[in-house]
């Protein structure tokens, strides 16, 4: 905090928002709504199944996971770091560098069975582990693809309103959508390489999330107007 500054800290190009509840719900809406409509077509499809009996109970902790995760990711990627990144480098390669960032440390993610028994020292035993999804073509291509969209979606609305209900609206519902789809369903044919391990991976998952990226502009960010973008 001392190193970055005070001054810097005010300057992050955030503001009150009056239509905070309006852009935090809405966002939420219809991001689950697009996610939600993408579950409905595989299972329509027969490409994934529903679980037999369908586990509800589980759907409020992922929902409360959800709207931690969005509240801290956007606070800390489009809020803290693309407000100091933007004072040094133009709005849109900023953008571009943070979404970036945001993918790679998603993409890090060392598989579940690395370890058995956690100890003290267990961090140090999975580093090695946090590359492996780059052995993998589609996931390279298409997971850290997707995050790079969704950070680019969750960029554009924080500068677009000029602060991050929006964005943590829209972040809270895909989580939602996304872990309660895998939790209430199992996938049944192989769909590579338009999904891959789950609904936010492949071509298909790029193109519903430029999709949502068109509705959220077109209902939200059309006619705003931030005085502070620069």
């Amino acid at each position: 905090m001392r190193w970055v500054g005070l001054h810097k800290l005010r300057n992050l190009g955030l503001r009150n928002n009056p239509r905070r509840l309006r852009h935090l719900f809405g966002g939420f809406l219809i991001s689950a709504s697009i996610m939600t409509a993408l579950g409905a077509c595989l299972v329509g499809f027969h490409l994934c199944q529903l679980k037999n009996p369908l586990p509800w109970h589980l759907l409020p902790p992922i929902l409360l996971t959800a709207i931690s995760v969005a509240i801290i990711e956007e606070a800390l990627f489009r809020g803290a770091i693309l407000g100091l990144v933007r004072q040094t480098i133009p709005t849109v390669p900023a953008a571009i560098l943070v979404s970036a960032l945001f993918s790679i440390v998603h993409f890090l993610n060392p598989a579940k069975e690395q370890i058995a028994v956690v100890r003290w020292y267990s961090g140090f035993e999975l580093l090695p582990h946090a590359f492996w999804k780059f052995s993998d073509p589609l996931m390279l291509l298409g997971g850290f693809t997707t995050i790079g969209i969704l950070g680019l979606i969750l960029a554009h609305a924080t500068i677009r309103t000029g602060s991050l209900w929006l964005g943590i609206g829209v972040h809270s519902g895909l989580i939602f959508a996304k872990m309660g789809f895998n939790k209430v369903t199992k996938k049944i044919q192989d769909i590579a390489p338009w999904f891959g391990g789950d609904i936010t991976v492949g071509i298909g998952s790029i193109l519903v999330l430029l999709f949502l990226w068109f509705l959220i502009w077109l209902i939200y960010l059309r006619g705003e107007s931030n005085p502070e973008l620069t």
